[in-house]
């Protein structure tokens, strides 16, 4: 059974004009899934031409998509000193009915938050932004963007992120910079979370913060972001 998929996307900023053309094969790590694509980049906007043997999770073969397009803007961002950024912005498979517009939404965290007052929330963090403590507070919420935007890197921006914030706790609670012991122990009882509730998060990240080769799903990134969701939230609500 062969299954056809078309991705569309594009290439950032598109004032700088970039045009590529190339195909491969690849493998899907988690699923061992193999299949053919064919990219094709014309003055910034993304074509993806994807042939595999076997039906694909639509979402898992977004992301494989997005980390074959990133490696080859790195690729040429390497050699030619330019930062690229790009998305995918929609998936279709016409025999199975499917043409799906990706939004930035997280599904999982969306449903998470659907009932937060926004502008309360909002108006409560600003003040932990100021000074050398905000800067920590800061990147933590910029490595959450990143957790968002990068698939196969997830857990490794999660688990960083709330380093970040344990970093926070010891200038917070001015702690002994070496006992790491006592800075988790502090960090999980301000987030009000339990003994093990980073463990799955530094579990994720290790593999990836040693150079290996995330096996991650759309269902255990979303696990790892309501783990790291519930500890980040309860850690700035209550420092």
């Amino acid at each position: 059974m062969n299954e056809s998929y078309l991705f569309e996307g594009l290439v950032y900023p598109e004032r700088a004009q970039i045009s590529l053309d190339w195909g491969m094969r690849f493998m899907h790590v988690q699923s061992g899934k193999e299949a053919k694509a064919q990219i094709s980049i014309i003055l910034n906007k993304i074509v993806v031409w994807i042939d595999a043997d076997d039906e694909w999770n639509i979402l898992d073969l977004r992301n494989v998509v997005k980390n074959i397009v990133q490696t080859e803007l790195a690729i040429f961002g390497f050699f030619k000193g330019f930062a690229y950024d790009f998305e995918i912005t929609r998936g279709l498979n016409r025999k199975l009915g499917v043409d799906l517009v990706f939004g930035v939404d997280i599904p999982c965290i969306v449903d998470r938050n659907k009932d937060i007052n926004l502008e309360t929330k909002i108006l409560a963090l600003k003040p932990k932004l100021l000074g050398t403590e905000g800067i920590l507070v800061s990147r933590c919420l910029n490595d959450l963007v990143s957790a968002m935007k990068s698939p196969d890197d997830t857990g490794f921006y999660c688990y960083r992120a709330i380093e970040s914030l344990r970093q926070h706790c010891i200038l917070k609670n001015n702690l002994n910079p070496k006992n790491k012991s006592e800075q988790w122990k502090k960090l999980k009882e301000i987030a009000n979370c339990s003994e093990d509730a980073v463990d799955p998060i530094k579990t994720a990240a290790d593999p990836v913060r040693h150079g290996e080769v995330a096996k991650l799903s759309s269902d255990d990134r979303a696990k790892l972001f309501l783990q790291t969701w519930d500890i980040v939230e309860g850690y700035l609500q209550n420092c």
